[in-house]
């Protein structure tokens, strides 16, 4: 659906826009090489990934370092509000807490990458 999205776009670009909205990095990823595939500017402001605030922040911060338009989501209420709603995003979505696991990783990394300069971080992205 993303990359029908994409090429919508592509297309016509002054009337149609997407939010890919993914907490799925394997998904992200794709819809970031698509989009730089089919050559549409990440800055034009019709296509932007989005994630919910103080998620999937392994996925956000290398989208926005490499120059594509993020947007976090954030729910605001009553604590009785908004857990119902963050605990079904989090039970839609059981990749969080892979992406959890991934990004205390990477979060690992970037710190021994800091406190021992000569070890570089991979690539986030």
């Amino acid at each position: 659906m993303v990359e029908m999205m994409l090429r919508e776009i592509k297309a016509n670009p002054r009337s149609r826009s997407v939010i890919v909205a993914s907490h799925n990095e394997t998904s992200v990823r794709t819809a970031a090489q698509k989009l730089e595939e089919l050559q549409l500017d990440p800055h034009a402001g019709n296509v932007v990934f989005g994630q919910v605030y103080g998620m999937a922040e392994n996925i956000s911060v290398p989208l926005a370092r490499s120059g594509f338009l993020v947007y976090k989501s954030v729910p605001y209420g009553s604590v009785a509000e908004v857990m119902p709603y963050l605990s079904r995003r989090a039970n839609e979505n059981r990749a969080v807490l892979k992406g959890a696991r991934r990004e205390r990783q990477l979060l690992t990394q970037e710190l021994l990458s800091r406190v021992i300069p000569s070890r570089s971080a991979p690539p986030l992205l």
